[in-house]
């Protein structure tokens, strides 16, 4: 019994959809008709009426629309046929007229109106693959030539938001959670042992910062073709949530290794300024685009300062490692999601 009473439920609310789509699709063609026989003055309280009801699906109630546009423009109502515009704009904000079928006269009045999204608002996640660029090397012991800093891979996640200007330029902001890593491959020579053996000190330290990133760029679309190439210069500004360093020092001849972790985030300058160039394509799905980009940052303020690097007395002394000034660049590559935010509007005459 009680499936019985499911089966029916549902057919009840089938039957009840069909109805309404039949009931709005029937208006549609009594409108056609009526806007077929030129008796355009009757179209407004039936048209009307069927949309109050709120129960067509977005097909027909743009078509609705439209003949009711078309029907304000002929009888020289302007005020009316905005608003009707302005509504089926609403409706489906992807709406386009066809100049070849569409009458002159719908095309001028969908013209007048402002169709195009204001913004795209959506999310970006990637990996990013960052070194350290050394501007003044500091040392507490003597390195050897091969010592050197080298990538490493740290993710990045945030939003995006992209302010079109015109066809071909957008201005493109994030605000982004950006970890940056780079490893220190760092060797002293000890010189020789008694039978000749060379001797060496090695530490490998791997930095790990945490950033609050504000990425601002004008992108440039260079083509036109469905995928949207672009490409787009511009600075990053990043604040420092954190910063540490573990390091691990190996000795020839002794089989332990020295392993400590370092929170250096005091001797790290909290903003950081970057310069941004990428190249990308952009998707188009559903109501937005999916958007891949190749991203480089090359830093242009030191991440330090030489009044900081001997600081830690403890990685100085007794891991051989003072606080070198650098830069720090990053490769990215990342995926985002944006989506179209429309606010159709009267464009205003000039």
């Amino acid at each position: 019994m009680k499936k019985l009473y499911i089966l029916v439920l549902f057919t009840f609310i089938a039957c009840k959809g069909f109805a309404q789509t039949s009931s709005c699709a029937q208006t549609l063609r009594l409108a056609q008709s009526i806007y077929d026989q030129g008796r355009l003055h009757e179209l407004e309280d039936i048209i009307n009426k069927q949309l109050d009801k709120g129960d067509c699906v977005k097909a027909d109630q743009v078509s609705l629309q439209k003949l009711l546009t078309l029907a304000y423009i002929y009888l020289e109502e302007p005020e009316k046929a905005d608003a009707s515009m302005l509504k089926l704009l609403e409706t489906d904000h992807y709406f386009a007229t066809n100049p070849a079928v569409d009458p002159a006269e719908f095309v001028a009045l969908y013209n007048t109106f402002r169709t195009k999204p204001i913004y795209r608002i959506g999310a970006k996640l990637g990996v990013n693959a960052s070194r350290a660029n050394v501007a003044n090397s500091v040392t507490s012991v003597e390195l050897a030539p091969d010592s050197e800093y080298k990538y490493s891979f740290a993710i990045l996640f945030g939003g995006a938001v992209d302010v079109p200007l015109n066809d071909k330029m957008t201005l493109h902001g994030e605000l982004l959670y950006w970890q940056k890593k780079f490893e220190i491959d760092q060797k002293v020579d000890r010189g020789v042992s008694s039978d000749g053996t060379p001797l060496a000190n090695s530490l490998l330290g791997f930095e790990t910062q945490n950033w609050l990133s504000l990425p601002i760029s004008f992108e440039y679309k260079f083509l036109d073709k469905a995928y949207n190439p672009y490409v787009a210069g511009g600075v990053a500004v990043d604040y420092l949530l954190s910063s540490k360093l573990r390091s691990q020092r190996l000795r020839d001849g002794v089989t332990s290794v020295q392993e400590a972790t370092y929170d250096v985030k005091s001797q790290r300058n909290p903003i950081n300024i970057s310069a941004l160039l990428a190249a990308g394509v952009k998707l188009k799905i559903g109501g937005g685009f999916f958007v891949a980009e190749v991203r480089y940052l090359h830093g242009l303020t030191n991440v330090n300062s030489s009044e900081t690097v001997y600081d830690n007395q403890d990685l100085v002394w007794n891991q051989g490692l003072p606080d070198s000034i650098f830069k720090i660049s990053s490769l990215a590559i990342t995926g985002s999601y944006v989506i179209n935010v429309f606010k159709p509007k009267k464009k205003q005459l000039k």
